[in-house]
């Protein structure tokens, strides 16, 4: 596919929209019995069709992401275009547009922000998250200046579960499928008779066989084994009052997202020098210290919603814990040359107090405040046994963050409506940072205690045109912050915010019968003072990265996204995002490289590729008092860098990935359903994340999940 250059991309998004829009006014009115109903999204958090909200959100249901096999947030990718999940160990790092985070740190944050039922998750440790009685999920796409709680830059994966019913039911499923992999989950609802209560409690438990064989230890890496549960419980006593407490526990004890394998050909393997071996078979390893981590992850939340005189009060609070244990070998052979045994914990509380009104009235507003109180701890423990040495970062950061927002909405008249927002964030973080240095009978330990304050103000402006029910023309201008923070793998100087300006015109169309939509946006990034991680040049063996600030870079791109209801029985979808992320500004040297050009103008962007597609298809046929359905679908993407340097050993080539399903959905009042599904169908070895640091670890591939298959089979009443 050609590259996007300058203005081709408005050409090609005019020509479709013209091309398309004819087309869907022609499709016939389904009758009323069988028009589905409009899918309610809820991106700042009211309530709203998602074929009238003025900006980018994809967004799935529950048992569409189950019958697809999507099973996590690493797995959206594959179903969101435009979303990159890189993985670092058991760490998420999300990439929306282009645009994400490639360190982790206790005194920083992820530029794409995860939510689950509004409560704001702040470590990477949290960011892969596992789906059990989802009700939806929302990849909101580009900075969000005045709404969604605490700042986002990038975007959000925002993650809705079901909340208790004033009805009895409940379900439960099995899941089995090749590596040995075993799954059980269920959920009951319980409303409490003659008064205003229900609960509902959910649960999962999931293992699994890992996708590498550990030849030298005799044990598999990359394997599963996690169970999670949340209980809900609901007081509605009248319309116009509602009171949600949420307790939810997660459990790891795993090497999910471990296991990796070196190059042998390119970079320098302090591992590999020393003699370690690497096998022919990506899928086997040699590591001589088994992955592993340990995850413990607690939420407490209260929601408490008031309607009064067309005024919504909002306000969720929450109380979170996370403790997690790791260890990994760094050099990825036999050889015992280096490895790394981290952890991290961290308490966080939040609130959230937002105001608001309809935004379908003539005047509608917008205000509120959320405050961020957080206590992080990161301790790195490198070891190089053959040196007798150990490099130990132990880094706590304190962050204690608030904001204040606002927007006003007018509608000049049915079918104009512009809204004015503006956002007041304030962050302050305080690190004490214990860094321990030993080599044979020496130690040296160095220390920093200091605080920063950064505070931002971001605007957000859009316009709206609704020339029919079926239709809406929208622009919008907003400027995403993420605040300045710390580095808790190394003594440095504080980092600076980064700040992206955001320009979007967007087009929606549906049929009538909504079954056909076809959406299209165009967008421009100003990416200025980019946090970026890298090792300094000529360091020693385990000295760790250390974060920067690239001066500027700007992202262009067109996003698609359509859905075809070709038949009542056949669905065709298409979801497109083209784009072209450069560097326009930045100088840094490649410390695996560094007799090449510093100057990285004109260089990708990592993790942002050209291209990425997804492609849908879906058959329905009626089959005893039931439905069965027979879905495929197909992710393409361009080839990616998993570094600022654009350097060839991090590069993963342009790839392709095709899934197949069947699913059964009985019609019964208490039914029974069941799924298959073939995921990777051809095997396709690709990399989730490539890593290169010389001479320590030279370059680690860690690789995707092969060809997967299971089956589901439930029960719900």
């Amino acid at each position: 596919m050609r590259r996007i250059r300058g203005l081709r991309v408005s050409a090609l998004a005019s020509s479709i929209v013209l091309g398309v829009t004819p087309c869907l006014s022609d499709v016939a009115v389904a009758d009323d019995a069988t028009a589905p109903l409009p899918v309610l999204i809820s991106p700042d958090w009211r309530l709203i069709d998602a074929q009238r909200t003025p900006r980018t959100v994809d967004h799935f249901q529950g048992g569409e992401l189950d019958r697809s096999g999507v099973s996590n947030t690493i797995d959206l990718q594959y179903r969101s275009p435009g979303l990159v999940f890189k993985t670092n160990t058991v760490l998420g790092q999300p990439y929306l547009r282009g645009v994400g985070s490639d360190f982790i740190s206790a005194g920083a944050e992820s530029s794409v922000a995860a939510f689950i039922d509004g409560v704001y998750l702040p470590r990477a440790y949290d960011l892969i998250v596992d789906f059990y009685d989802v009700d939806r999920v929302e990849v909101i796409k580009g900075p969000q200046g005045v709404h969604l709680g605490r700042n986002v830059v990038g975007g959000a994966v925002s993650i809705h579960t079901v909340d208790p019913q004033p009805y009895r039911s409940g379900y439960v499923d099995f899941l089995v499928g090749n590596y040995n992999r075993r799954q059980m989950r269920g959920a009951v609802n319980v409303p409490f008779s003659d008064s205003a209560w229900a609960m509902r409690v959910a649960g999962i438990v999931s293992r699994r066989d890992g996708y590498m064989e550990n030849i030298f230890l005799g044990t598999d890496a990359n394997d599963e084994d996690f169970h999670a549960g949340r209980a809900k419980l609901l007081y509605e006593p009248s319309p116009d009052f509602s009171a949600l407490f949420t307790v939810e526990g997660y459990r790891e004890d795993s090497s999910r997202a471990m296991g990796s394998q070196p190059d042998p050909d390119v970079g320098t393997s302090g591992g590999i020098n020393m003699g370690g071996t690497v096998p022919d078979d990506p899928r086997k390893i040699t590591e001589n210290v088994p992955p592993g981590i340990e995850l413990d992850a607690d939420r407490y939340s209260a929601r408490l919603i008031w309607n009064r005189h067309g005024v919504e009060v909002r306000s969720t609070t929450a109380y979170l814990t996370t403790d997690a244990a790791l260890q990994t070998d760094l050099d990825g052979t036999d050889a015992d040359f280096a490895s790394n045994h981290p952890s991290g914990d961290s308490t966080a509380w939040t609130q959230e107090l937002r105001l608001s009104t309809s935004p379908y009235r003539t005047f509608s507003w917008v205000t509120g405040l959320f405050v961020l109180d957080e206590r992080a701890n990161q301790t790195l423990d490198v070891r190089l046994p053959q040196a007798d040495a150990r490099n130990v970062p132990d880094g706590t950061v304190d962050t204690r963050a608030y904001a204040v927002f606002g927007e006003l909405g007018y509608r000049w008249s049915p079918r104009w409506r512009t809204t004015a927002g503006l956002r007041y964030s304030h962050d302050r973080r305080e690190i004490d940072l214990v860094h321990t240095r030993t080599s044979g009978t020496d130690t040296a330990v160095a220390t920093q205690r200091e605080r920063d304050t950064w505070q931002a103000v971001t605007p957000e402006l859009g316009v709206e045109f609704t020339p029919s029910l079926q239709q809406l023309y929208y622009a919008r201008v907003s400027r995403g912050y993420k605040a300045g923070g710390f580095n808790t793998s190394t003594i440095q100087d504080p980092f600076d915010p980064e700040f992206l300006w955001a320009y979007e015109a967007g087009y929606k169309v549906s049929s009538p019968d909504r079954r056909s939509r076809f959406n299209a946006s165009l967008f421009h990034y100003d990416y200025r003072d980019l946090q970026l991680n890298t090792p300094p040049s000529g360091a020693e063996e385990g000295t760790f990265p250390r974060v920067i600030n690239a001066a500027r870079a700007t992202i262009t791109g067109l996003e698609l996204d359509m859905l075809w209801g070709v038949t009542q029985a056949l669905d065709l979808g298409l979801g497109m995002t083209l784009m072209k992320g450069r560097f326009r500004k930045f100088d840094s040297v490649d410390p695996n490289n560094p007799d090449v050009d510093p100057d990285r103008s004109g260089k990708r962007l990592p993790q942002a590729p050209d291209v990425s597609a997804n492609l849908g298809a879906a058959y329905r046929w009626p089959l005893y008092r039931g439905t069965l359905t027979l879905h495929g679908d197909y992710r393409y993407q361009s080839q990616v860098f998993f570094n600022i340097y654009q350097d060839p050993a991090v590069r993963q080539g342009s790839y392709g990935l095709l899934n197949l399903g069947l699913a059964y959905d009985s019609h019964a009042r208490n039914d029974w359903y069941a799924e298959l599904f073939v995921n990777n169908v051809t095997d396709e070895l690709y990399a989730q994340t490539i890593l290169r640091n010389d001479p320590l670890t030279g370059t680690k591939r860690h690789w995707g999940a092969p060809r997967t298959v299971g089956m589901r089979v439930g029960y719900r009443w």
